[in-house]
């Protein structure tokens, strides 16, 4: 008998071990995405120059940490690096111009399933950025050429999470980047980045 009560104990621990596994809350993702990005033929501000159409591609790495949870809905801390990076090239006169960028914020994300499987978010938050946008040289024969700034940011967005497995989830959202006017080759203040990819659930 004595010799039997360690192998019980054994066989009871790891089966409370692997109960607590099964059951236990997951209180972390990381969420790796890519999808399109780009801008509108526009003048540069304060010039004739005009700025073709570009198509680029954005990527975005977001970390999420679940701090509350209300019967089914719950509500996590937002961190996001994001990338965009739309090609951007002059019209006149012909030379081109990167327009890519850098934002990190951090702020809040609500998430609400509406099954086992299928979830449906909005996230919001602020941060800070680093973006290339194109400047003008010269007066009789101009040429286009590119500078960087660092700015403050915005976003708001949401999206849905499909949960294939208890650790892995297709992910896809739409963010709204809002920064300073003429930034990483937009015209205005928004850049609209549509995201693909998996979330990662621990």
């Amino acid at each position: 008998m004595r010799k039997s009560s360690p192998m019980r104990f054994l066989v009871v621990a790891l089966w409370s071990c692997a109960a607590w596994a099964q059951g236990r809350i997951q209180n972390f993702d990381i969420f790796i995405s890519a999808g399109p990005a780009w801008n509108k033929s526009h003048a540069i501000s304060g010039t004739n120059v005009t700025l073709a159409d570009s198509w680029g591609y954005s990527s975005e790495t977001d970390y999420g940490y679940q701090v509350a949870r209300a019967s089914a809905a719950s509500l996590w801390i937002d961190y996001s690096m994001v990338f965009p990076d739309p090609g951007l090239k002059a019209n006149v006169p012909v030379s081109s111009s990167g327009k890519s960028g850098f934002a990190a914020t951090l702020g809040l994300r609500f998430m609400v399933p509406v099954n086992s499987r299928l979830s449906f978010y909005a996230v919001s938050g602020g941060g800070v950025g680093s973006f290339w946008y194109p400047a003008v040289t010269g007066s009789a024969n101009p040429s286009v050429f590119t500078n960087s700034t660092s700015h403050g940011v915005f976003v708001f967005g949401g999206g849905a999470d499909v949960r294939l497995l208890r650790w892995f989830s297709l992910r896809m959202e739409v963010r709204d980047l809002v920064t300073g006017k003429d930034l990483s080759g937009a015209a205005g203040r928004h850049h609209v980045l549509p995201l693909f990819g998996v979330a990662f659930h621990f």
